[in-house]
């Protein structure tokens, strides 16, 4: 119910037509996605508006005020040049005046990092990462949260209160009983991934992956139009396909009786990537990989499999809906070149 949305208004700098659309999606993302209502320059100001009144009226009015950071936002709202030096100097006075339990400015860091991109008045903010486009769909779900004021993490439930008066209660005890069981649990997760057990799973959990990958390019092809295609060299590749896009998947179990070693790579490209190592290209179609994803296999404290990076956690289900993400905003980019101007 409406009631119940949240207003908010996007402070940045117009650093470059690129950075203005991934502004202009960000808006389209919220609004469509999550139900909140944007205030934006480039969907509300024409020729002839009054800036001033636009920006005063939008602070006033937002429940958030999303401060997209790049190192040329900085620049301007410490120098206080153009728009974006009269949205801080307000900016400044709203921060100042607000009780400091009161959170209505979101810093979003696009480019750059807090110490090149976030000016002073916004030093003390703990900042919303989205420079990483791979996670951006993530890191959207998490901002829409913040804006309903939700948590990104789910706070635990209250145990009881213990008796402190039971001579049996120790915080030393208590606290190591806490880690050993931890402990344990790792412990036996390890023995399963380093057993016959967890080659299993992990045989198991590829054939899923391969189960999703056809569901879903059978469910797009046919909901979409657009010419999704399979392929499986039925050994240690599958490949899928959309226009001139693939993602290509690749594993291997090095050893019968463990699963320590096995991962699964995933790689981007753009041209027609192929499952099989003897297909044959003219130089002109030789498909260009974009990036690489390298994933450990692993089990969760719930036993359920999770694939671990560096940088991510993430499950089979989620990888497979990155994976149709990447198609999907690389066939987009390509097309929405030949759009009419709205």
């Amino acid at each position: 119910m409406s009631e119940n949305r949240k207003t908010v208004f996007i402070s940045y700098s117009w650093d470059s037509p690129e950075h203005q659309q991934w502004v202009l999606k960000l808006a389209k993302d919220l609004t469509e996605k999550y139900g909140v209502i944007v205030l934006l320059d480039q969907y509300h100001l024409n020729t002839g508006s009054d800036l001033p009144y636009f920006m005063e009226q939008s602070i006033e009015k937002a429940d958030k005020v999303l401060v997209v950071l790049t190192p040329n936002y900085k620049v301007r709202a410490e120098e206080r040049k153009s728009g974006v030096g009269y949205e801080s100097t307000m900016i400044t006075q709203e921060i100042f005046e607000s009780p400091i339990t009161k959170i209505k400015f979101l810093p979003i860091l696009r480019v750059g990092s807090s110490q090149t991109s976030s000016p002073r008045f916004l030093k003390s903010k703990v900042y919303h990462n989205m420079v990483d486009d791979k996670v951006y769909y993530s890191e959207l779900l998490k901002l829409a949260k913040l804006i309903y004021d939700k948590p990104v993490i789910d706070i635990p439930v209250l145990g009881a209160i213990p008796d402190f008066k039971e001579p049996t209660f120790d915080p030393i005890i208590d606290s190591a009983s806490s880690f050993l069981s931890e402990e344990r649990l790792n412990r036996e997760l390890n023995q399963i991934i380093n057993s016959t057990a967890g080659v299993n799973i992990y045989d198991l959990e590829i054939d899923i992956l391969n189960s999703l990958l056809k569901e879903k390019v059978d469910l797009y092809k046919t909901s979409t139009g657009l010419n999704f295609t399979y392929e499986s060299n039925d050994r240690d590749a599958t490949v899928i396909h959309c226009e001139n896009f693939s993602v290509s998947f690749y594993w291997s179990g090095r050893f019968t009786n463990t699963a320590e070693h096995n991962k699964l790579i995933e790689r981007r490209w753009s041209g027609f990537a192929s499952a099989t190592d003897n297909r044959f290209y003219f130089p002109d179609e030789k498909p260009v990989m974009l990036s690489e994803n390298n994933y450990k296999f692993n089990l969760n404290y719930s036993k359920e499999v999770v694939w671990t990076s560096s940088k991510e956690h993430l499950s089979t289900g989620e990888i497979i809906q990155n994976s149709f993400i990447f198609l999907i905003e690389e066939i987009k980019k390509v097309k929405s070149k030949n759009f009419r101007n709205k």
